[in-house]
């Protein structure tokens, strides 16, 4: 497994918060980037990152 760091910028908040979640792959770290995207209208954009290197970010 690998471990992926997710920032999520709420509107509510001036720093993104962090979440970290270990998953087999990229495409798996996606499903749950546009998860916590489609949770909330205030969620505006999720970063991804693994190992301190850009993975993606939507939208």
């Amino acid at each position: 497994m690998r471990t992926f760091s997710f920032y999520i910028h709420d509107v509510r908040y001036s720093a993104p918060t962090l979440k970290l979640v270990q998953a087999p792959d990229e495409n798996e770290a996606r499903r749950h980037a546009q998860a916590w995207l489609d949770e909330s209208d205030h969620h505006q954009a999720i970063e991804v990152f693994e190992d301190d290197q850009p993975v993606l970010r939507l939208p």
